[in-house]
Order: C-alpha cells, then structure tokens, then sequence
C-alpha cells in the first residue's frame, strides 16, 4: 500500500483473525484484531466465533463507535469478511474494501507482526491451563500501544491522540509530564490541535522513510516473471479439514502444476484450478515458482524469501478440493492400521532415523522428491527390506556393533522369520 494514499489515522484499517485457541472459561476461542495503517493503533477483542454477524457486531461497536468509520478496510479472502453480510456492511458504511493478494504477508504483513507479538505477549501472563487469555487481553494492547514503534518513530498511543498516556508508574511517582496552565477550553483545543497535527506530520515522515528503506530492499530482488499459459508451482502450507485423512504434516508446501491465466498489477497473477474450471487464485510473484515437470516441486522446506509460514487455523486461497492428489502422501490401510506411505511419484531413498512408539518400530524414511515421513516397517517391507537392513547395519557399525545375520536354523525353519528374531552368531 503506497504511503500517499494514507490520508490520517484510520484510513486503511487491517483485519485479521487468530485462532482457535484454548476456549477461556468466558468461552472465547478467537481474537479478531484491526490494525491502522497509519499510527499502528491496535484492537483486539476476544470472540466465541468468526462469522460474519460476530464480525460485524465487533467491528461496529469496537471499531466504528470509537474511532469512527475507516475509508478502506484491508483483509484476507476468508469467508466471514466476504459473505453477502459483510458486503452489505461495507456498502452500508461507505467502506472500500480490500483484499490480499494470497497468503502474501507483504500485503498484511502490518497485522501479521502484531499477531505474533500479541500471542507472545499473552504467552507470558496466562495461566498454566491458559484459559484466561481473554483477562489479559487489554492490558497486553495498552502495553502495545505505549511501547515505541521503530517505523513510527513513536507509540501509537502519541500517534493517535497526540499526547503521552498517564502510565501508572506515573502516577506512583507523582510525576504526571506537562500539565496544561490554562484551564480554558479554547485554548486547550488550541494545544491539541496543534500536538495533533505535529504527531501526524511526525507519523507521515516515519512512514515515508520506513517506505524508501523498504523499496530499497525490494530493488535488490531480481524480478521474476510469467506469461500466460505458463506451468507454475504455488506455495502453500496448507491444513486439511476432513479429519484425519489428509493432515499438514502429509502436504506438501508446493502445489501443481497450475496455469498462470493472467497478471494483476506488478506483482501478482490470477492462477486457474483444473478442478473447477470457473474458479481462479490471485498469487504473489514471491509463491510462485516456474513448473519444468514433476521432479522440480521445490524441497518441503524452501519457504519463498519476505514469506513467513502461515499459522495454525489460517486458511489460504486454495481449498482441500483444489490440490492435487500429488500434494499429498497417499495412505493404505496395513491390518487395523490407517498408515502414511509415499505415492509412486516419490519412492523412498533411504532410512533417516528411527524410533519406537506404542511398541511399533517405525522408521524416518526420505523420498527422491526430499520429503520425510515416519513409516511403520511393516510399510517398508517386504519392497524397502533393502532399506530398513542398510540402515540398521550403518546404525550398528556407528555403534561399534558387529553385523546381525539370521541363524541358519531359523532361517530353514521359517524362511519369512521377522527381523526381531535376528541372532548374532
């Protein structure tokens, strides 16, 4: 967002949800956050759920009741800020509303900082059952909004209002800064008036050279481009709803191929889902990736720079039905067991670790494509037996151990003797 278009205080305001997290005995689950652009300024509000009628409710009486109705409101696609309902609002309102580019946290980046730092302010206050999040929950934004804030140059509180709150330390040292010597009206509108207006051109100077220091980094980034048609990779991290079939831990980061169909702006590009031919994603440039076939999917772990991993309960622009059945392991049922196992596009490589759970052994396995999965042996075998042997040979030769043969008694007895009954001769 250029810095000219920001007029003053709340003319773009940035919203943005958190959660769940554990249910407070008030029953709250979710914060709902509003950002200003402009001073930094922060509400927060404790929430049972994230429709759109909580969503409105908290944002007109939170929000508009206060501090008055922004001119433009910025969001993700989430449902609960796109529904007939919050269109309606917006309309009601006057508000122009604006939304993200995909999971791009340039875009939101603003809101995106101040999530975590509330979370890890909260992390310190609440109980060890943290079900009093939403106690603490004021006191943690006034600290956030006194602190200094670098591209400001100041708090937001001074950014707002103009003046320094009476902290209670303060107050405890009788020690309550300038006091005003008239105790006239018109004059004391006059002060304000004007250390509002310095607060404010203060605030448009820090924010102009927060905004060149930030260009300054960008210039330094080779710019990557793409034409219509082209074949691209899209980086999600992505969490599945649909119970325990698909999880995050089984997804890949980078999903494909997708066709680029069009560019907005400088940017992004609109990307169309094979799966539903009338649907189609805005992507930053920074998540896309060009496809040259299927063994270029980027490793697991190559998270795009200026791209920070979306949290827990955060959905991006791409649902469960819009991936791929390659972003996934597939799974087989071994027994009474639902097992993770890798599709045929990714065969395994070789053993990385291994460990024992609920008496199962099961072993880290890494596949060509660089992607790791714990796998029970009785997955690997008898098709990875290979495998499973080089990697307890290496173990035991690291361990100073010689190697583990099969009795040849054993052996004549039972040709398909488990490894358990392996015996040192």
């Amino acid at each position: 967002m250029p810095v000219a278009d920001l007029t003053g205080p709340f003319s773009l305001l940035v919203v943005d949800a958190i959660g769940p997290l554990p249910e407070t005995t008030r029953g709250n689950k979710y914060i709902l956050v509003f950002v200003d652009y402009f001073t930094r300024w922060a509400e927060a509000f404790a929430v049972d759920c994230l429709d759109s009628v909580t969503f409105v409710d908290v944002m007109v009486n939170g929000v508009v009741a206060r501090h008055g109705v922004p001119s433009r409101l910025l969001s993700d696609n989430g449902s609960n800020f796109t529904s007939d309902v919050a269109k309606s609002f917006y309309q009601t309102l006057g508000i122009k509303k604006l939304y993200g580019a995909a999971y791009h946290p340039q875009t939101q980046g603003l809101v995106e900082r101040f999530n975590g730092t509330l979370i890890g302010m909260l992390r310190m206050h609440v109980s060890e059952a943290q079900d009093d999040w939403d106690v603490y929950l004021p006191r943690v934004l006034f600290a956030y909004r006194t602190a200094y804030h670098e591209a400001l140059g100041d708090s937001p509180f001074f950014s707002l209002y103009g003046r320094d709150p009476v902290l209670p330390l303060d107050v405890a040292f009788l020690n309550l800064g300038s006091k005003r010597k008239s105790n006239e009206v018109a004059q004391y509108r006059r002060e304000l008036y004007q250390s509002l207006r310095s607060s404010r051109h203060l605030v448009e100077r820090q924010l102009l050279k927060a905004h060149d220091r930030h260009e300054q980094r960008l210039e330094g980034q080779v710019a990557v481009k793409f034409e219509v048609g082209d074949p691209v990779w899209v980086y999600q991290a992505f969490r599945a709803r649909r119970g325990e079939s698909r999880t995050k831990k089984l997804a890949f980061s980078w999903h494909g191929p997708y066709r680029v169909v069009g560019q907005v702006g400088d940017n992004a590009y609109r990307v169309d889902i094979p799966t539903h031919p009338s649907k189609t994603v805005t992507v930053n440039v920074n998540r896309l990736k060009k496809y040259r076939g299927k063994w270029t999917r980027p490793f697991m772990d190559e998270v795009p720079a200026g791209v920070e991993e979306a949290e827990d309960g955060t959905d991006g622009p791409l649902e469960e039905d819009d991936l791929p059945s390659s972003s996934f392991a597939e799974r087989v049922t071994i027994g009474t067991d639902d097992t993770a196992v890798t599709g045929t596009d990714a065969p395994l490589l070789s053993g990385v670790a291994k460990r024992v759970t609920e008496g199962k052994v099961e072993y880290l396995a890494l596949t060509t494509s660089y992607e790791t999965f714990w796998l029970p042996r009785e997955a690997l075998l008898p098709e990875y037996s290979p495998l499973v042997d080089a990697f307890e040979k290496a173990e035991r030769k690291k361990r100073g151990l010689p190697d583990l043969r099969r009795s040849a008694r054993l052996a004549d007895a039972n040709a398909q003797v488990d490894d358990d009954y392996l015996l040192m001769v």
